[in-house]
């Protein structure tokens, strides 16, 4: 997708079009913000502009062998690292290679670029390693790392990089991108709502999401009611992605606490399923209660890139939740 498709990233765009110009442009670039708002498509949009070799106004011409090259996905001078497909985290080889890869000379005059995502991904000795390179900066090379959970992020990279964070579009804007990027999808409204702004969530999977998350909203109330057990909802859910789960966990808590500290409700279809499981769990978890949950469940996202058996930690996110009802009784 283009970066015009993307109007919510102008702000960021122009702060590092600026930068670029005055030859500003740090040795690190944390990049930053919600998932499913357009980070990776911005930060290829980065690379290729920093691989071209004669950019109009920042923005990659299309016609040099930089850009050829990286379209091709042959440029020599740059590297994407991020999960392999048979694991679950970043590993220290990885990080090696890239260090490796900055000592080599450059194959052309523009820069050399490594893309890294997600950095949460990252185990420890992984982390660990890629210190020395933001450490010791190589020159005219930029490493962009992509990252959704900031908290997860060691404070000693952080400190090394310029953070960038992309914000989420407006409702108006993520709804008329959506008419053009999805003109036949119905129900974009309620869509949208649900993945609570954030448009390329929608698109993920357009025909099944909103009775996904219904029915999960309604495991969570049964378990609640005591009409089902956690072990029962946790085989339903053992294979669905745990990010997904918590996404929605994290959203749903926010709405209610935002409700109840300032009396503004979500606007979500009130005929929805989710809507209705949603009002029904909010009576069940009063805001103290509430609080600690969303403050539990966040602590779970640490656990999405590692090899914790999927089951056990299902239950034993789900016995969260019914602890926390149990505060209210």
């Amino acid at each position: 997708m283009a970066f015009s498709d993307f109007p919510w990233h102008q702000k960021a765009w122009d702060k590092f079009s600026e930068a670029r110009t005055r030859k500003h442009l740090p040795h690190a670039l944390l990049v930053t913000g919600a998932e499913g708002i357009g980070k990776r498509a911005f930060a290829e949009k980065l690379v290729q502009s920093l691989l071209c070799h004669q950019p109009i106004d920042n923005q990659p011409c299309e016609q040099c062998n930089g850009c050829k090259t990286y379209s091709a996905g042959s440029n020599p001078d740059f590297m994407k690292i991020q999960v392999n497909e048979d694991k679950k985290q970043i590993s220290v080889d990885q990080i090696r290679a890239l260090t490796r890869f900055i000592t080599l000379s450059r194959s052309f005059e523009s820069y050399r670029v490594i893309l890294l995502h997600p950095v949460e991904a990252m185990n420890a000795n992984a982390a660990n390693s890629l210190l020395k390179s933001l450490e010791e900066p190589a020159e005219n090379t930029i490493i962009i790392l992509l990252v959704t959970t900031l908290n997860q992020i060691i404070p000693t990279i952080k400190s090394r990089c310029q953070l960038l964070s992309l914000p989420k579009p407006s409702r108006q804007q993520a709804l008329d991108w959506l008419q053009v990027n999805a003109p036949d999808l119905e129900d974009v409204q309620v869509r949208l709502d649900l993945s609570f702004g954030r448009p390329l969530v929608v698109l993920k999977a357009p025909g099944s999401d909103v009775n996904q998350v219904a029915d999960f909203a309604k495991d969570i109330l049964q378990i609640l009611e005591e009409t089902k057990s956690i072990a029962e909802v946790a085989k339903t859910w053992e294979k669905i992605s745990h990010k997904d789960l918590i996404d929605w966990q994290v959203s749903w808590l926010q709405a209610f606490i935002k409700e109840e500290l300032t009396g503004v409700k979500k606007n979500i279809d009130v005929n929805s399923l989710v809507e209705q499981h949603l009002s029904k769990i909010k009576m069940l978890i009063k805001v103290k209660p509430c609080w600690d949950l969303y403050q539990q469940i966040l602590e779970q996202q640490k656990y999405i890139h590692t090899s914790v058996n999927p089951l056990m930690f299902l239950e034993n996110m789900l016995i969260l939740w019914f602890k926390a009802s149990h505060q209210c009784r």
